[in-house]
């Protein structure tokens, strides 16, 4: 069975004002018929009290005298009233003096003067008969209330026939009336439900009335308008993020593709770089991955400066290099190769020469070393650009892997990726590290956050006016986390940007492209940790802190 809220407008409408109008009228009705039985009940006592004083005046003689005979025919009057069921007289000595009708039923001795409504629907009188201040006897009279009954019965079908007749007319006319209320509002209920099927916010709907409902119609057209409004800004915002991703993306591909050339030339690891950003870059473009794509773009681009960098040293050595040197010494000895004795000890070139050999191959031996540490930071970096794109290539759901990490070597790793920056920038280091064992986590996903938020320390602190520069890495526990820190006394954040930094696309930098912070919140999910950032305000530098659970290997084992 429904229930009455599941009902339509119309029905509800038409049953309110059918069961109020109902309601009152029943209660109405039902005031009219107590109130008319109470006044036929009093007028009932009065006319039995009235026929009881005239009988009993009338029997004054009789009682006075002692006569049976003319009390019996007296009360024998009663015969015209077919209501009263017995009647009885009372000497002054309260012993029956006469009896009419039913006469069995009346008591040995009369009660005390007054009226009385029994159970049965009878009423009693007993009256006093007084002659001369001198009570000579008591009269009982005893009538039944069929007509009372009645006439009550009547006044219920009366009631009845103007219940079903004004409920008929109530219905009539509250389904004709309710019209002006459920109307508007079926007509604001289809048009809601038009607009919720088509999504066509252009739809409007004609108020009728000044009333509530006008008012109702006024702030649902308001409402469908500032809804357009908001479809159009946010269409238009959304076209306009569309271009601007595209544009990024093509810039920092043609970005990439440059660097890769420049890279290609020097290092062939370059070449396996180029093959695997491409088929990284197809596979996000074939799945939808655009984000992927430009999240390796941003973390490669991190990377290959400091491939550039460690590129350009190693080859500006090599250009400068004492080598040529070395070349014409051995083109002096091969022109004295046949008094090479007399060269040595007699030519003022030659005694130097042995000395100016050792002194040279001091400097090529210094300049070898210095060469081989920049290729082996080029080798590091480019390994980094490939565990870079693996990982991305795993967003798609593949898990990580979980390693052995010693902290505070994964963090100098992720220094020694900045540090030609740092010192170009002169950007001081500070290391605070707590002693802590080796944890178990994914390391890839750890480093690629570090390099990111070292990175950003030192663009915050290029971009600052301060010329005290420092970068402070801390390692430490918090409750049953790892807790790592980065901070710097850059240009800080504003307060209103600290919820939005590690939103997609958004960024605080001149020429930044807001794919980072974001990356590396995710990557920090991913690892079961999160990614905060803490300021007080623009040029009080920040923190940004990586907390992840801490699982030590000897426990692990």
């Amino acid at each position: 069975m429904r229930s009455f809220k599941d009902f339509s407008i119309n029905t509800k409408l038409v049953l309110l004002v059918t069961v109020a109008g109902g309601v009152a009228l029943l209660l109405a009705c039902a005031a009219f018929v107590v109130h008319d039985y109470r006044i036929i009940r009093a007028s009932k006592v009065r006319q039995l009290s009235a026929l009881a004083d005239v009988l009993g005046s009338n029997s004054t003689a009789a009682l006075t005298f002692d006569d049976p005979v003319t009390g019996t025919e007296i009360l024998s009057s009663l015969r015209m009233q077919p209501t009263i069921e017995f009647a009885c007289l009372y000497n002054a000595q309260g012993r029956v003096f006469a009896k009419y009708g039913d006469a069995d039923q009346a008591p040995s001795r009369p009660g005390p003067p007054g009226y009385k409504f029994t159970d049965r629907g009878h009423l009693s009188v007993v009256q006093s008969i007084v002659q001369d201040r001198d009570r000579v006897g008591t009269i009982i009279l005893r009538a039944n209330m069929v007509d009372l009954d009645q006439q009550m019965l009547q006044y219920v079908m009366i009631m009845a026939v103007v219940m079903t007749v004004s409920m008929g007319g109530s219905i009539l006319l509250s389904s004709r009336l309710q019209r002006a209320i459920s109307l508007p509002i079926l007509r604001l209920a289809d048009a809601a439900q038009k607009i919720s099927a088509d999504a066509d916010y252009s739809i409007r709907v004609s108020k009728v009335a000044n009333d509530e409902l006008g008012a109702l119609y006024d702030e649902f057209n308001g409402m469908l308008d500032r809804i357009e409004q908001g479809e159009k800004e946010l269409q238009k915002a959304h076209n306009e993020l569309e271009l601007r991703v595209d544009q990024r993306t093509r810039q920092l591909s043609q970005a990439n593709r440059e660097l890769s050339r420049e890279v290609n030339e020097r290092i062939r690891a370059e070449n396996e770089l180029e093959d695997t950003h491409q088929r990284l870059v197809e596979a996000a473009r074939r799945a939808g991955m655009a984000e992927v794509a430009t999240g390796v773009l941003h973390n490669v681009g991190n990377v290959l400066n400091s491939v550039n960098v460690s590129a350009t040293l190693a080859s500006d050595r090599l250009r400068n290099s004492k080598l040529s040197n070395l070349a014409r010494t051995v083109d002096l000895i091969n022109q004295n190769a046949g008094k090479l004795g007399d060269f040595f000890t007699r030519d003022e070139r030659g005694k130097l020469l042995p000395e100016f050999l050792t002194m040279l191959a001091e400097h090529l031996e210094q300049e070898r070393g210095v060469v081989l540490e920049e290729l082996y930071a080029l080798a590091k970096n480019v390994d980094h650009i490939k565990n870079i794109v693996a990982m991305q290539q795993s967003y798609a759901g593949v898990a990580g892997v979980v390693e052995a990490v010693s902290l505070a070597e994964l963090v100098d790793d992720a220094l020694k990726l900045n540090g030609a920056s740092f010192e170009k920038h002169g950007i001081e280091i500070r290391r605070q590290y707590a002693e802590l064992p080796e944890v178990r986590v994914e390391k890839q996903k750890l480093l690629q956050i570090l390099v990111n938020l070292i990175a950003n320390a030192k663009d915050a602190l290029t971009e600052s006016a301060d010329s005290r520069r420092q970068v402070t890495v801390r390692i430490g526990r918090h409750d049953d986390d790892v807790r790592i820190e980065v901070s710097d006394n850059g240009v800080g954040i504003d307060a209103d940007n600290l919820t939005r930094i590690f939103s997609h696309g958004f960024t605080t930098k001149r020429h930044g492209h807001g794919f980072g912070l974001h990356a590396s919140a995710n990557a920090a999910g991913e690892i079961g940790g999160r990614l905060t950032c803490t300021s007080e305000g623009n040029g009080h530098g920040a923190a940004f802190a990586i907390e992840f659970p801490y699982l030590p290997v000897e426990l692990a084992v």
